[in-house]
C-alpha cells in the first residue's frame, strides 16, 4: 500500500483503538503517522525518495520539540491534519531531507485497503481468476479499486488496472477492458520513473500496453 503503515489513536486517550492514517496526496508520495497515547511519530517519502522522519508529544494538539519546532494537529472523524507556523518551519525542516515535508493531511485507511485486507483480497481474486470465474474475479477487483483507488501509490494501482482489465477480456468484453486501462493513459506518455519505482512502473506499463492490444477490436 502508499504506507508507510501508521497506527494513530482516535482521541488523546491511552486505552482508545488505534487506527491505521496514511498520506494520500498523490500517487507518487508515501507517508505514515503513528500516536501511541501523547508519543507521535510521522514518516514521509516524496517523489524524488527524500524523507521526513519526525518525533514528538502532544500537549494541547501541538507538539513542541526541543530545536523550535512546531507542529499542531486538528482531528476528524477519518484524518489528522498538520500545519507548521511559518516561525517555526526553518526548525522543522530539520527532520527532512530536500524539498520533503511531513506537513500534511493524512486520511484514515479502511480496514480493506490495509496490507491484511489487500492480501485477503488478492487470494480471493486469484481464486476466482484461476478458477475462470471472471466476473467474480472483476467483482472483487472493482470493488477494491473503488474503496482504496486513493491509498495506492502508482505502480500499485497500475497493477490493479492491470488485473481489472485482464478479467474483462477473458469475461469477453474487450471495451471494459479498455475502459478499465484508460486512467492509465497520462503515465504512459511523457512519465519519466524515478529510481523507487521504475523497475515496477516499466513492468506494469509493458503490460498495460499488452493488454491494450488483446483487447483491441482491430
Amino acid at each position: 500500500m502508499k504506507t508507510l503503515a501508521f497506527l494513530l489513536l482516535t482521541s488523546f486517550s491511552l486505552h482508545a483503538a488505534a487506527q491505521d492514517y496514511v498520506l494520500t496526496e498523490d500517487r507518487l508520495s508515501s507517508g505514515s503517522l503513528t500516536l501511541n497515547g501523547k508519543q507521535v511519530s510521522v514518516d514521509t517519502v516524496n517523489p524524488n525518495g527524500h524523507v521526513c522522519n519526525y518525533e514528538g508529544t502532544i500537549k494541547n494538539r501541538t507538539s513542541k520539540n526541543h530545536n523550535g519546532c512546531v507542529v499542531h494537529f486538528s482531528f476528524t472523524n477519518n484524518n489528522v491534519k498538520l500545519n507548521i507556523p511559518d516561525s517555526a518551519r526553518e526548525a522543522c525542516q530539520e527532520y527532512c531531507g530536500h524539498n520533503a515535508s511531513f506537513e500534511a493531511t493524512y486520511e484514515k485507511l479502511p480496514a480493506a485497503c490495509s496490507a491484511k485486507g489487500a492480501a485477503a483480497m488478492e487470494k480471493r481474486f486469484q481464486a476466482a481468476y484461476q478458477g475462470k470465474r471472471y466476473r467474480d474475479a472483476v467483482a472483487i477487483k472493482q470493488r477494491y479499486l473503488n474503496e482504496c483507488d486513493k491509498f495506492l501509490d502508482l505502480t500499485e494501482w497500475m497493477r490493479t488496472l492491470n488485473d481489472l482489465s485482464v478479467s474483462y477480456k477473458n469475461a469477453g468484453d474487450k471495451a471494459a477492458c479498455r475502459k478499465a486501462l484508460a486512467p492509465m493513459d497520462e503515465w504512459l506518455e511523457g512519465y519519466q520513473p524515478s529510481y523507487l519505482n521504475e523497475e515496477a512502473y516499466k513492468r506494469e506499463a509493458a503490460a498495460a500496453q499488452f493488454n491494450l492490444k488483446q483487447c483491441s477490436d482491430k
